[in-house]
């Protein structure tokens, strides 16, 4: 009787590796094409002015700042906020470990001893004790695949906190050099209108001039003043914030220099339909919702039967030798619609994921067309304001000649000056705003900042041994 039960456990133990090996080939198709169904509409091409070709990486390069690329560097090492993401990667690989060692076979040692105060009473016993699941139906290795995916997922959201912080860097460092140039600036309007003040005072005692001017030059002044304390807050915190990201914070060491060169060329945009595989924010979406799939599949699954083996052989005090095979044979017959609302759950869940990839998608077609058309939008902006700029000032430098030999007011040469630190300090704003936006269109883009792949995650390798 013993021994056709066996054969019947053993070919039960075959089936269910070959049924998991089925499963995973049929059960990925099935998850990835829920999605073809939500990437639908995509174009051949973006709408915004763009230009044709490959999206590269390795866009801090284009910048020529070695002192940004040092800073991002630095931002990479020492930044807690990309720790965090980083120890959730691998607390994501471990628990796929876990999921996946119930898989296998496992082996206990069992020991005993009971002394019940008589010789012949007493008993011990040391088992050495197998016990493994078949995975008949595929439950368990789509339970692993479901842990797979979540850790894919969560290495892209790796890969894309990378990204981001090297943006957050840039454009952090970027502003620091905004606040020096305006800074700057301001400080010489400054100098300029304290000279003119001492003119105008020297005016007033010679009769050539009025108290009225300087009431004039002496709150223009004192604005000027204002706005250079403002600048230099500005800077304070800019600085804060920008040792925060690198991970420096509170050394007040960082140098800001001039603001750094637009790079001349437009990254090329690629199409849009490789953005879906290239920016790691939309890769950790889809890979979540492979993973609902497979959650929703090992749901279903609960109703059928499960069986567990287990075989014991050791010494016992009593019987001399122990060996024992056990089988045990689970199946649900009514649970009050428990399995029913597991199934409902993951299939709700399945349905967010679906939405959220569709979101996420969007938003990043959306990222990239707004990028493209500030480009355009930023450079006619700033080709104006300088000559804006150009002008106002040289129509200050002759306003303020002809008030010098007697003709023109006072007036007249602060307006032109207001004129000319209005379109100043707003044409390095506009600068500064383009440096903002090539970053987030390389970002958008997908791009990597440095020359490694923009998503190739080392904990990836992990994900693709197989058993």
């Amino acid at each position: 009787m013993k021994r056709p039960i066996v054969q019947v456990l053993l070919s039960v133990a075959a089936m269910s590796m070959l049924g998991g090996c089925a499963y995973e080939a049929a059960g990925f198709r099935e998850a990835t094409a829920s999605l073809k169904s939500e990437t639908v509409g995509i174009r051949d091409a973006f709408v915004a002015d763009r230009v044709e070709g490959n999206v590269s990486n390795g866009w801090l390069e284009s910048f020529d700042d070695p002192t940004l690329i040092s800073l991002v560097a630095e931002a990479q090492k020492n930044n807690p906020d990309l720790r965090v993401t980083a120890t959730r990667v691998e607390k994501a690989v471990a628990l796929m470990r876990l999921g996946r060692s119930g898989l296998y076979p496992h082996f206990n040692l069992l020991g005993s001893f009971n002394d019940f105060d008589g010789a012949k009473r007493d008993r011990g016993y040391l088992v050495g004790s197998i016990a493994w699941e078949p995975d008949i139906w595929g439950r368990l290795t789509t339970l692993d695949r479901a842990d797979e995916e979540v850790m894919k997922s969560v290495a892209a959201d790796f890969a894309w906190a990378r990204q981001s912080l090297a943006a957050m860097t840039a454009k952090a460092w970027f502003a620091l050099n905004r606040d020096k140039m305006l800074h700057d600036f301001m400080r010489e309007i400054v100098r300029i209108q304290e000279k003119a003040l001492h003119v105008a005072k020297e005016r007033e005692e010679i009769g050539a001039g009025t108290r009225r001017d300087v009431h004039l030059v002496t709150a223009m002044t004192a604005e000027s003043k204002q706005m250079l304390k403002n600048f230099e807050t500005m800077q304070q915190v800019d600085t804060r914030s920008l040792e925060t990201l690198v991970g420096r914070y509170p050394a007040n060491a960082i140098e800001p220099k001039g603001l750094t060169k637009m790079p001349s060329r437009l990254p090329a945009s690629g199409i849009p339909a490789d953005l879906l595989n290239r920016r790691p924010d939309l890769v950790a979406a889809r890979h979540r919702v492979a993973a609902a799939f497979h959650d929703e599949k090992a749901a279903e699954l609960l109703k059928l039967p499960n069986i567990t083996l287990r075989f014991d052989m050791g010494y016992d005090h009593v019987y001399d030798t122990l060996a024992q095979l056990i089988g045990n044979l689970f199946m649900p017959v009514y649970d009050a619609g428990r399995i029913d609302a597991l199934i409902a759950a993951a299939t709700a869940d399945q349905k967010a994921a679906i939405a959220n990839y569709r979101s996420v998608v969007l938003r990043a077609f959306r990222e990239v067309e707004n990028a493209l058309a500030q480009e355009k939008q930023l450079k006619a902006r700033y080709d104006l304001l300088t000559t804006t700029e150009r002008e106002y000032k040289t129509a200050y430098d002759m306003t303020v000649e002809t008030y010098e030999i007697g003709e023109g007011t006072l007036i007249d040469v602060l307006t032109a000056q207001s004129k000319w630190i209005d379109a100043g300090i707003t044409r390095v704003d506009v600068a500064n705003q383009r440096l903002a936006n090539r970053i987030d269109l390389y970002l958008a883009l997908g791009g990597g900042f440095d020359a490694k792949p923009s998503w190739n995650p080392s904990y990836g390798k992990e994900a693709s041994k197989r058993r």
